[in-house]
């Protein structure tokens, strides 16, 4: 039986959305980003693992030591600033089918501008003219500030350097997608398929990324 949604290859996976089989390509490629997976889906939970150990913490360990030296403390020290940036950057790639990677590297771009700016004691908001990401931009602008001046307790206090730190690692994975895959969306769609089904996490506070738990 041919897979039902390139109806091209053999079908060997029974796929809960669909209620049929499908291949291993199409679930690969288009789980949740074209097909309405279920948070049960065995496949999907094995493709969410293996992305997070294959794909995204590999390109934490970059070549040069002292850069993955660099990672290994940023990502252990403000890990929580890390994921809650990127969940709600998987959430503007589930609303937005046109947002890139380019779009958010220029968006964090902008973000280390303001930050930079900032640093030399000049209070000035670096913005964008681009209509698809302004708005991602003031959400990100509205994180950042959240963890350098929480009102809660349980969310973690930055500095102004751990936020630049913290952007400047998210600005080279971008690179670091871009230049391995001929996709233009590479890191947004690794994002956008490790989120949860709406509703399944509250918004803007559950990590997305967790490597070893």
């Amino acid at each position: 039986m041919k897979c039902v949604v390139c109806n091209e290859r053999k079908g060997k996976r029974d796929c809960p959305a669909k209620g049929a089989l499908i291949c291993a390509r199409c679930c690969g490629e288009k789980r949740i980003l074209e097909i309405d997976c279920s948070e049960t889906c065995e496949y999907l939970k094995e493709g969410r693992a293996r992305e997070v150990s294959q794909n995204y913490m590999r390109r934490l360990r970059p070549q040069d030591p002292a850069k993955a030296l660099r990672y290994q403390h940023v990502f252990e020290n403000l890990e929580e600033l890390i994921s809650h940036i990127e969940y709600v950057i998987a959430e503007e790639r589930r609303d937005s089918r046109h947002l890139t990677d380019r779009d958010v590297g220029e968006v964090v771009d902008l973000l280390l501008e303001t930050l930079r700016t900032e640093e030399k004691g000049i209070i000035y908001e670096h913005t964008s003219n681009n209509l698809r990401t302004e708005p991602l931009r003031r959400r990100l602008r509205e994180v950042i500030q959240s963890h350098r001046h929480p009102r809660r307790e349980d969310i973690q206090r930055i500095r102004l350097a751990d936020a630049i730190d913290c952007l400047e690692l998210i600005r080279d994975l971008i690179e670091s997608h871009a230049k391995a895959a001929s996709s233009a969306t590479a890191y947004v769609d690794l994002l956008r398929r490790m989120l949860p089904a709406r509703g399944r996490v509250a918004h803007g506070g559950s990590s997305l990324i967790i490597p070893g738990r």
